[in-house]
């Protein structure tokens, strides 16, 4: 496993507008494509299910996967590509799409906007800790890391999600595609192996035609919560969790650590 360290490759300046209105996922073209037709699938970054579209960027991720029921293959491509992914299933069944970025950092020049995003994440608990800490109100930096999967149905669908062994990473305990979920979809939080507990994860909802809904829950000490049942629609999980620089990365220069996971789906 490649564990966090200072690897970060892009600097942002914000003043105004909180890093948590800037959710990260994977959105295939066609989350049920027929059996010999390519995964297409677009990286997004954007708030409240919308956002801008990029390419395929080997220096964006350290590891972007396709895992089928029992067999994995890289995602291929040359810089710039739209759609980043663009090819075939490794089998017929469940395909699971994994994107595990590099890490990039964020300057905060006030703490109002810092205070709004961990707020709206559910990490009121941060500005304790960062006033315990001895660490400046304005002009500090953190670190963020983006953990990203989608579900695709290749043909029947069959099969089921599971860790595929990112540092933290989104598990959906059943398919959407294929089981009765008709009482909502279980999920567990995985962070460094283990369940991840009280984490909010953030539920947004495209109805065929509709209009975006966003509702929450929160991890149980398992890590598990169950995603409510909806309508057919396009789906989005998204969950982040704040840490401390590891003890190795105390000179890089920044505070906090900030890792995002995503899942995206399409319920029937």
């Amino acid at each position: 496993m490649i564990r966090l360290s200072a690897i970060a490759t892009i600097i942002v300046t914000l003043n105004l507008q909180p890093l948590g209105a800037h959710e990260f996922w994977l959105m295939p073209q066609n989350f049920t494509p027929e059996p010999g037709e390519n995964l297409q699938i677009d990286i997004k970054v954007g708030q409240d299910f919308n956002g801008n579209t990029y390419g395929y960027s080997p220096r964006q991720f350290n590891t972007f996967e396709i895992w089928g029921q029992d067999a994995r293959a890289d995602v291929t491509g040359r810089i710039g590509d739209y759609p980043a992914v663009n090819q075939p299933a490794v089998a017929e069944g469940l395909n699971i799409v994994t994107h595990f970025s590099t890490s990039s950092l964020v300057n905060w020049e006030e703490w109002q906007p810092f205070a709004d995003f961990i707020n709206l994440h559910g990490m009121g608990w941060v500005a304790e800790a960062h006033r315990a800490r001895g660490l400046p109100e304005a002009g500090f930096s953190e670190a963020f890391t983006r953990f990203a999967k989608t579900l695709i149905a290749v043909g029947d669908g069959a099969g089921q999600d599971r860790h595929t062994g990112m540092f933290y990473e989104l598990v959906a305990g059943a398919n959407p595609y294929t089981d009765d979920v008709s009482a909502g979809l279980p999920v567990q939080l995985i962070y460094m192996n283990a369940p991840a507990p009280d984490i909010q994860i953030d539920i947004f909802y495209v109805p065929e035609g509709g209009v975006l809904t966003r509702t929450k829950v929160v991890t149980d000490d398992q890590g598990r919560a169950v995603i409510p049942p909806t309508g057919p629609g396009d789906v989005m999980l998204n969950a982040v969790k704040m840490i401390e620089p590891f003890a190795q990365d105390a000179d890089v220069g920044y505070v906090w650590h900030s890792l995002w996971a995503s899942l995206t789906y399409e319920a029937q």
